[in-house]
């Protein structure tokens, strides 16, 4: 595989530089926005590193040294998906030529040569194979690329369609550069505009134009719509009374940290707050899980209970009831395992106390995934939102498009493994800081 850092003044330059040396099949691994100057670059650029495997590389090497000139204008002019389209029916048209010249490497299909003129156009017609049979496997394959080919026109299309109106809605190049730098953060399109529109209205034309003002009120914008709570703000030893430890319970799919992050809140309300604290485990499901929990238990010598059903839970809620507060940790299930979150959700429902839910994510997760876990996890009716694993991540707008998706606010952010250090409340500078890279 080869990897290679490519620079331009704006993120479709450094694309079209990439299709052009590393061909179709390249990987985006990272984007980065230099607001300064990088390189020879004197003006604000962005950095992108890809990757391509060296079969890929070779493929595109191998037809490019067939093409005259004026055939590579052609093959680089194309999309991405054409020209990776092109290059496949070169090596399927190669393929079924019964012939002894050497192949480029052991086990890899040939290419073969091609002008411009044998550049295919856009159509659709069936395969030919010699002798003008076609088999099924081939048809099939013929016609799922057809449909892939047709997607990506389309896709292709609304995506001009939708920069071109961006363009004309932001007008300067200082707003589109804060656009570029939000979507490069990982923030979902249609916040990112709204951020940027707003931060036009505010401004105004003349100081629309001014980068550092309109970074400046980007990063503002994006605070202001930043909510963020603070579970124990007024949480304060014997505070409760009457009424009873205050409840959270965290919980969320599998492996986002919940246990060790619950341990992470219990060390510093003690250690910060002189809470009393209390732990109790719902999660039988997972190997060592009561364990693990009751070995911090024990090391922050505060009582712990383990319950499976309600009267269990019932019972260790009433044994920790002199106390200011107790932490929850709940079974790590799949999103997709409806029945399982209704279960536990019922088991929680089922005590007379009221239990805060918080539900737990990774900042390493995808968009698509954290939009699925805050749709199946809603039947918990969670209060905030905890960011687990931002020391892992490389990019931080999924915070935001996920609070906002969500309606949540952000409660805490972990950093790490370490107990109780890599845990942090979440503040709204925090939040811009990883997100604008400040």
């Amino acid at each position: 595989m080869q990897i290679k850092k490519f620079e331009a003044p704006t993120i479709q330059e450094a694309l079209d530089s990439i299709k052009r040396e590393l061909g179709p099949e390249a990987i985006i691994l990272q984007t980065k926005r230099h607001r300064k100057g990088f390189g020879l670059l004197n003006g604000s650029s962005v950095e992108v590193t890809a990757a391509i495997s060296d079969r890929s590389i070779q493929k595109k090497t191998y037809v490019e040294k067939k093409l005259q000139s004026a055939g590579k204008d052609v093959l680089h002019s194309m999309s991405a998906s054409r020209q990776a389209d092109v290059l496949d029916q070169a090596v399927e048209r190669l393929s079924q030529r019964k012939t002894s010249s050497a192949s480029i490497a052991p086990e890899q299909k040939r290419y073969i040569d091609i002008d411009p003129s044998d550049v295919p156009s856009t159509n659709y017609a069936s395969p030919k194979l010699k002798g003008g049979s076609v088999t099924v496997e081939e048809e099939v394959k013929y016609l799922k690329r057809m449909i892939e080919e047709l997607k990506m026109a389309q896709a292709d299309s609304h995506s001009q369609a939708s920069t071109q109106i961006t363009t004309q809605i932001l007008g300067t190049p200082a707003l589109m550069d804060a656009f570029e730098s939000l979507i490069l953060a990982g923030m979902d399109r249609r916040f990112a505009l709204g951020l940027v529109k707003k931060t036009a209205f505010e401004l105004g034309p003349e100081d629309s134009a001014d980068p550092e003002m309109v970074l400046d009120q980007v990063t503002f914008e994006l605070m202001s719509a930043t909510e963020v709570m603070s579970p124990l703000a007024n949480l304060t030893p014997g505070s409760r009374g009457e009424d009873g430890p205050l409840c959270i319970a965290l919980v969320g799919p599998t492996g986002v940290g919940k246990t060790t992050t619950l341990a992470k809140i219990a060390s510093q309300a003690i250690l910060n707050r002189s809470l009393r604290v209390g732990l109790i485990n719902l999660d039988a499901y997972k190997v060592a899980a009561v364990d693990q929990l009751g070995t911090y238990a024990k090391i922050l010598n505060v009582p712990f209970r383990s319950a499976s059903t309600g009267a269990e839970l019932k019972s260790a809620i009433d044994d920790f009831k002199t106390l200011d507060l107790v932490l929850i940790d709940t079974t790590g299930r799949s999103q997709r395992d409806v029945q399982s979150l209704k279960e536990m959700n019922q088991l929680l429902r089922s005590i007379e106390v009221s239990v805060q839910a918080h539900l737990v994510v990774s900042a390493t997760t995808r968009d698509t995934e954290l939009y699925d876990t805050a749709n199946r996890f809603a039947v918990f009716k969670p209060q905030a939102l905890i960011v687990s694993k931002l020391d892992e991540a490389s990019i931080f707008g999924s915070i935001h498009n996920m609070s906002q998706r969500a309606k949540l606010p952000l409660s805490y952010f972990t950093t790490g493994q370490r107990v109780p250090e890599d845990l942090e409340e979440a503040t709204r500078d925090r939040v811009a800081a990883l997100i604008m890279d400040l």
